[in-house]
């Protein structure tokens, strides 16, 4: 009797484990990340069984956390295809990727000066926001980029 106790106990601890972890990710909802390996690979499904859809090549690209399943990530990437990537290739840093070409500017407003042009496909380390602006940092180059111009600053507020 003791054992099936036991047993029963087990079970519904592994149950109630299970549906907290099912719960976490997708009430925390989308999140922005970025690519801490080159080389890393983009899967079709979540699993090395899975078919590999992209190679992403470039560190720091910033990911959107769409999903997740186990130690797999559901990603978005700036071109809006979405994948699946092992949570190791991952980094925590909040990068942006530039859309459309863009001044970046000593000031968070239009007339402040440029320190740079900004191409598209430039990346930065996101370091903060400021109603619709947002700061980056480029080849040791600081300073604000209009927050339409880029992808993956979206939710930066607490930066």
């Amino acid at each position: 009797m003791r054992q099936n106790s036991l047993l029963a106990a087990a079970i519904a601890g592994l149950l109630i484990v299970g549906a907290a972890s099912a719960n976490g990710p997708a009430e925390s909802g989308p999140h922005f990340v970025s690519l801490r390996t080159e080389g890393a690979n983009g899967r079709r499904g979540p699993g090395l069984e899975h078919r590999i859809d992209w190679i992403y090549e470039r560190i720091g690209l910033p990911l959107q956390i769409v999903g997740e399943s186990g130690p797999w990530r559901r990603v978005r990437d700036p071109d809006s295809a979405e994948v699946w990537m092992h949570a190791q290739n991952l980094d925590a840093r909040r990068m942006a990727y530039v859309v459309t070409g863009v001044d970046l500017r000593r000031q968070p407003r239009a007339g402040a000066g440029a320190k740079a042009h900004l191409a598209p496909g430039v990346i930065g380390a996101l370091t903060g926001c400021q109603e619709g602006w947002v700061r980056i940092a480029v080849g040791g180059r600081v300073g604000w980029v209009e927050q339409a111009a880029i992808w993956g600053a979206e939710g930066c507020e607490g930066l």
